[in-house]
């Protein structure tokens, strides 16, 4: 299926529970199967985690940072950006990546916001208070439309905010009119095999591009019940729970034969080759 992607990728996990009421236990579990599952095939990821879920599970966190792996910020709370107000943004922000410092002793570089969504609406203020609290990277961006979060008109390889913090874009296959980040989440789990290997011929000979793949702990975790997620309604909750029998076996070919390197292993040539054309309307 994963043929045709580079052998240089970067796996990524958004450490974050759909259903917190339950307890910890089960999201240091399955967190424990993904790094497990990393390093069997000679590999370290990026991890970003929430900070409700890092004040929830203190001990997964250090574990994390012990064993290699980089700790990144997927905000304090899972909820979009444009929830958030500036000020209330930059506050808890700033509390959640000093807490995953303390946990993991060091310096926390990236960040992704909840449900890829840095759009063209909250970009001007988002990437200021990124700036301000010291993260080299965002790795938030969708750049095509999409039925949640999307930023039409974005380089689809990683480039640069006029602020001067980078951007890595989530790698897209294309079919018509469709942009799909078919590396991850319900996509990776839904998608069949064959349409799976045709985006990776199309991201494996984009130029230029980093390729990343991203998921969940609660994508691979078969055991948990049908339970509506949040607010929303039975067919998407739904939606979240099943296939989740494939999500194991489907990262593990997309990690055979490749080597899996965070994000902050990688900046400096990443940064390099950055993007540094792209002049939003609002710069």
């Amino acid at each position: 299926m994963f043929a045709a992607l580079p052998a240089l990728i970067t796996f990524t996990v958004d450490v974050e529970e759909l259903h917190p009421e339950a307890g910890p236990e089960r999201l240091e579990r399955t967190t424990r199967r993904l790094l497990d599952l990393v390093e069997e095939a000679g590999g370290r990821g990026t991890f970003f985690v929430v900070g409700e879920a890092a004040r929830r599970a203190p001990g997964l966190v250090r574990e994390i940072a012990r064993r290699g792996h980089e700790l990144a910020s997927h905000g304090e709370r899972h909820r979009p950006l444009a929830a958030e107000t500036p000020a209330g943004f930059r506050r808890d922000l700033a509390a959640s990546k000093a807490r995953l410092e303390d946990l993991g002793g060091a310096p926390v570089l990236g960040f992704r916001a909840p449900m890829f969504s840095l759009t063209a609406a909250t970009a001007p203020w988002a990437t200021a208070v990124l700036g301000e609290l010291g993260f080299a990277y965002s790795s938030s961006v969708l750049p095509a439309r999409n039925l949640l979060y999307g930023y039409p008109g974005a380089p689809r390889r990683p480039f640069l905010w006029p602020g001067g913090l980078l951007e890595l874009p989530c790698p897209l296959g294309r079919v018509g009119p469709l942009a799909l980040p078919f590396l991850g989440g319900m996509y990776l789990r839904y998608l069949p095999p064959w349409r799976l290997r045709r985006f990776a011929r199309q991201v494996g000979a984009a130029p230029d591009g980093v390729v990343w793949s991203y998921c969940h702990p609660y994508d691979l975790d078969t055991a948990q019940e049908l339970r509506r997620y949040g607010d929303r309604g039975l067919a998407a909750s739904l939606m979240l729970w099943l296939n989740r029998g494939r999500t194991e076996a489907r990262l593990r070919a997309l990690l055979a034969g490749r080597r899996s390197v965070p994000f902050a292993d990688r900046l400096e040539a990443i940064r390099a080759g950055a993007d540094r054309s792209f002049g939003p309307e609002w710069a």
